[in-house]
């Protein structure tokens, strides 16, 4: 019964493996380094809609 659980668990691992693998490639494909690499999240889909805020430390009080 163990021996069963065990490979089962092999099973799944592998396949999880090969998910994240197929997840990576996808990913690299539909995006730019420069998005991948990027620390702002969010920003990019702001800028498309011209909604970026103000940040707190640019404003000239």
């Amino acid at each position: 019964m163990w021996i069963i659980l065990e490979y089962a668990a092999w099973a799944i691992s592998g396949g999880l493996l090969l998910w994240m693998l197929a997840d990576a490639a996808r990913v690299n494909r539909e995006f730019d380094e420069d998005v991948l690499l990027s620390s702002r999240e969010g920003v990019d889909e702001l800028i498309e809609h011209g909604e970026v805020p103000e940040a707190e430390g640019s404003k000239n009080d």
